[in-house]
């Protein structure tokens, strides 16, 4: 099976609207704001210092453990993460964002069951909860539940029909039940959208491949690498088109450049080549 790339939701939530403090903080509030801006620049321990005051003067409030959460998850720290959402929960159980943070966080230590359960409680508090969807329909999708996810990305596009990271990954459900039609549909929409979007070139790539156009697919990975040059599942993908087509030399040369990108999609380049291989020799017997 060739390489899909789905697009999941990885920026925390929760960011409110706050200009910069001109002035040096005096109150939890001054502190949590300032951290706020701080995280948005990307400045992350300063914001989690900021966090960190804010929480010393007002123990009580779960938006600035929301708030240093998400900092620590951007920082790598998945523990303290996963803590401070716990506490957010803790002190305010309806806070539908730190729910979704948590499912998150959850999902990068790699456990999905929880995380499936945070984004359901995430939809309940709050069904505009559009990040939640996204999350809840890329577990359900590679759980085989096409279905659910084909809802849960309608309800995304309901709310915002011109999110082309949500039409690519419904042509991903779409193209995993068969309905090929309506994943080049969607995957076509977010090129609309998108003119520069690698993914749902090199997704489109997979969907021609099913169909056995492996000259669409080829153009369609091409298309990829030409905007991301180190898209390593698009040349093995590129490569896997190429050697159904015979182009046994340019499938190599894509193969080893799959591969000096990225060593982990060794496994998977030898499993289907030797399918295309063996499909190959069956169509030559007498």
């Amino acid at each position: 099976m060739r390489r899909c790339v789905y697009l999941t939701t990885v920026v925390l939530l929760l960011f409110g609207g706050v200009s910069a403090q001109e002035k040096e903080p005096e109150t939890a509030a001054d502190y949590m704001k300032r951290g706020v801006e701080r995280a948005r620049k990307g400045e992350l321990e300063a914001a989690i210092a900021d966090y960190d005051r804010a929480i010393l003067l007002s123990p009580g409030d779960a938006r600035t453990y929301n708030y240093r959460g998400a900092a620590r998850g951007r920082r790598g720290d998945l523990g303290g993460a996963l803590a401070d959402f716990n506490l957010a929960i803790t002190l305010d159980p309806n806070n539908a964002g730190a729910y979704y943070n948590r499912g998150l966080t959850r999902v990068r230590k790699g456990d999905e069951d929880g995380a499936l359960a945070d984004y359901n409680t995430a939809i309940s508090l709050n069904p505009n909860e559009v990040a939640a969807y996204n999350g809840r329909a890329v577990i359900r999708s590679r759980r085989g539940d096409q279905a659910g996810a084909i809802a849960d990305y309608d309800k995304i596009l309901a709310v915002n029909p011109n999110a082309a990271e949500i039409y690519t990954n419904r042509g991903i459900a779409r193209n995993a039940l068969g309905d090929f039609d309506g994943a080049l549909a969607d995957y076509g929409k977010a090129i609309e959208l998108r003119p520069d979007y690698a993914y749902a070139y090199n997704n489109r790539g997979n969907t021609y491949g099913k169909r056995g156009d492996d000259d669409a697919a080829i153009a369609d990975y091409s298309k990829a690498i030409s905007l991301v040059p180190n898209f390593a599942a698009a040349y093995a993908n590129r490569g896997l088109a190429e050697l159904s087509k015979g182009m046994d030399a340019a499938a190599e040369e894509d193969f080893k450049k799959a591969l000096e990108i990225s060593g982990s999609l060794k496994t998977m380049i030898e499993t289907e080549s030797n399918k295309i291989r063996q499909k190959r020799k069956s169509t030559q017997q007498p």
